[in-house]
């Protein structure tokens, strides 16, 4: 008789994440690593890749080092980069991991330039100082994640292939391995997808601050924004590949083997 999977029914998962959830919006915030919230509610309680990174085809099997350090990598691209407090950032994980779905006209482009144009800074210069500063940040978090995604990618690949040759293999521990390489690659084209609205967001957000509250630091501006743009250019293609052909092709193919024998 084939043993089954140990997760807990749906409906138990969905209510734990729940009551997750609601916890750690009365909580008080605490910063971890990244300006990421430390997970100390969630570790234990609910399985990492519900508040790591984004969830598809779920699998029980743990996290290896590499894959825990996609996940950290991928959250602070992904999460919403302006500040909204800590519910906002574990609705963002609830969202990526498809337990929300996000509206299909979708504004958030112009959440940042809000932030920026909103805040009580005494000068104008601080907005453009910000989106510099965030701009530069994100350009040097790509490498480093393309490096790990691609790593990954390539073990994933070798693990399918390791399916043909080990013994005894139960119907879950197949299901688990093709569901975890799913969940890796769906969060490689996550934040493929993510650093593309970002520049989106970083491009609305100067365009308001020239015409609203027009300074010379908007040439600096410009110019890292052009330098995070040749970044994420640069990283399209080994994203893509390292995702399986990246969000798209990832949705059209849900369901299907990984690999053909």
């Amino acid at each position: 008789m084939l043993r089954r999977s140990v997760w807990p029914p749906a409906p138990f998962r969905t209510a734990c994440i729940a009551i997750a959830l609601t916890i750690a919006a009365l909580s008080p915030a605490s910063a971890g690593d990244f300006g990421r919230p430390k997970p100390s509610l969630l570790d234990g309680f609910i399985p990492p890749q519900f508040w790591k990174g984004p969830v598809t085809g779920l699998s029980a099997f743990p996290l290896t080092d590499l894959e825990n350090e996609l996940r950290d990598r991928s959250y602070v691209l992904i999460r919403p980069n302006e500040p909204r407090g800590k519910w906002s950032a574990y609705i963002a994980a609830m969202q990526i991991a498809h337990f929300f779905s996000r509206p299909e006209n979708d504004d958030g482009h112009t959440d940042y330039a809000r932030m920026l144009l909103l805040s009580d800074a005494r000068s104008e210069a601080s907005a453009y100082n910000r989106l510099i500063e965030d701009t530069t940040a994100d350009g040097m978090l790509i490498g480093p994640f393309v490096s790990v995604a691609c790593a990954i990618a390539d073990l994933d690949q070798k693990r399918l292939r390791s399916l043909a040759y080990v013994g005894e293999l139960d119907e879950w521990e197949t299901a688990d391995t093709f569901g975890r390489v799913r969940e890796n690659r769906m969060v490689t084209a996550w934040v493929q997808d993510a650093l593309h609205e970002r520049l989106v967001s970083y491009r609305y957000a100067l365009e308001r601050l020239v015409i609203k509250v027009p300074s010379l630091l908007a040439v600096d501006a410009e110019r890292s924004l052009q330098r995070l743009e040749a970044k994420v250019l640069a990283a399209d293609a080994p994203l893509t590949q390292c995702s399986g052909g990246g969000l798209v092709a990832l949705r059209s193919q849900a369901g299907r083997p990984l690999v053909t024998k």
